[in-house]
């Protein structure tokens, strides 16, 4: 699975939403680094671009746009542990 664009990552992320409990994916955004966990929240729970995400975490948008990859691609890690798709 690749996430070339926010657009794929949003659309793996509705499809999460879909296809598991919230429980369930909060217990695998706990798995996350906090501030990690915190920029998928901001971006998909709360709507956030990563722009604001960036002027609320006091950070740049490159240190955000890493978090945000970084973290879509653990949870799919978390939900997909035996895929030998490689990332």
């Amino acid at each position: 699975m690749k996430f070339n664009s926010n657009k794929e990552r949003k659309v793996y992320w509705e499809r999460l939403m879909k296809d598991h409990p919230v429980s369930e994916i909060n217990q695998a955004l706990n798995t996350l680094k906090p501030d990690t966990a915190k920029v998928v929240k901001l971006c998909y729970r709360q709507q956030y671009s990563l722009k604001e995400i960036a002027a609320i975490m006091n950070r740049s948008i490159t240190v955000i746009r890493n978090h945000h990859n970084r973290g879509i691609y653990k949870l799919y890690r978390y939900f997909n542990p035996h895929s030998s798709e490689t990332i």
